[in-house]
């Protein structure tokens, strides 16, 4: 070829060779072609890059610390231990914690917490209580027992004695095992701890975990949810086809979904995770190959997931950390508004 013209050899079709003149740009309008390919590359997001998971791993949060979360906790311990500090008891042990359980929604979760006996086993003693009573009907969560504390005498009352007898009861002893009912038994001089300020913080603390854990995955969600608003796409929350599950995000939507999002933060470890862990490979693996089925869309399934409870159970984070796409985590969230971008139409993006 020559500067300023000149040929090109094509390929040979059937024997006879063709020319293709070319012309050369003169140097002005090469720069400027340069200039504009610059200019489109920057323009052009990237395509985003899965992190490897020794620095996913690097980067999680065993116990994340939500400054605004601490505060309103901290606030309901104090509303809890003030409202204790003003029981006043009286003589009658079984009247006195009739009068006690009635006077707060949060005072039998207090009582749980002075025994060693979890909400959820307390939920099956009231069961297998209802059931010697020939009451077969669904168990009844904590705030439906609240309103029979309160409304049904004789109820507050067997619930009261079931907290002073334990594994005395008579209703009882044919029905739960001792080693559940010696967890129910109070210790005599309850009401005296309950007076104690320093030693009650720590008793409602304790009733209050399980509301704090959920309260946190409440933030942590609504984390993701500031993101993709700051990142003026749709999305919703539901039932996906394509994978057959439930998804806590749906870009732009459940029906025609180009990202998914999953989030998972646990602190405690549950035999939970491996399921979820396998679930959540199965919906990657029918995303993929929707992908080899149909390639002109390309969607993708991002895991969020941290914690020390993932972190413990190292095999299943691991899943998890296959089972997707991208793979995100408290400290690397800021990594999604990227993907999104990369993966979601420009049509779909809010003005």
């Amino acid at each position: 070829m020559a500067v300023g013209g000149g040929y090109f050899r094509s390929p040979i079709p059937e024997g006879k060779i063709h020319y293709l003149t070319l012309s050369v740009l003169p140097s002005t309008n090469i720069r400027s072609c340069a200039t504009m390919g610059r200019n489109l590359e920057r323009n052009m997001p990237s395509a985003p890059v899965k992190l490897r998971f020794d620095d996913f791993i690097r980067t999680c949060t065993p116990l994340l610390r939500i400054p605004e979360l601490e505060r309103l906790m901290q606030q309901r311990v104090q509303e809890i231990v003030a409202g204790l500090l003003d029981f006043k008891p009286c003589a009658d042990p079984v009247q006195n914690l009739k009068a006690f359980l009635r006077k707060d929604e949060d005072f039998l979760g207090v009582l749980l917490a002075l025994t060693n006996l979890s909400q959820e086993k307390f939920l099956r003693v009231i069961t297998a209580q209802r059931f010697a009573q020939q009451d077969f009907a669904p168990e009844w969560g904590v705030k439906t027992i609240y309103q029979k504390i309160k409304q049904d005498d004789a109820f507050a009352e067997q619930v009261a004695r079931l907290f002073l007898e334990g594994k005395n009861s008579q209703w009882l002893s044919g029905q739960v095992a001792d080693f559940y009912l010696e967890q129910l038994s109070l210790p005599a001089n309850w009401s005296d701890i309950l007076q104690d300020e320093t030693l009650i913080g720590n008793v409602v603390r304790k009733k209050l975990t399980g509301e704090y854990n959920d309260k946190k995955g409440q933030y942590i969600e609504r984390m993701v949810a500031d993101i993709l608003d700051q990142a003026r796409v749709p999305y919703e929350h539901g039932q996906v086809k394509l994978v057959g599950k439930e998804v806590d995000h749906a870009i732009p939507s459940c029906e025609d979904p180009y990202v998914l999002i999953m989030v998972s933060y646990m602190e405690t470890t549950s035999s939970s995770q491996t399921a979820r862990a396998n679930e959540q490979l199965a919906m990657y693996q029918k995303i993929v190959g929707e992908n080899v089925r149909y390639p002109k869309v390309q969607r993708v399934l991002v895991n969020i997931v941290d914690g020390g409870g993932w972190l413990a159970r190292r095999s299943d984070l691991r899943k998890m950390y296959e089972g997707c796409h991208y793979c995100l985590n408290m400290k690397t969230l800021d990594r999604l508004v990227d993907i999104i971008r990369f993966h979601v139409p420009a049509q779909y993006f809010l003005p």
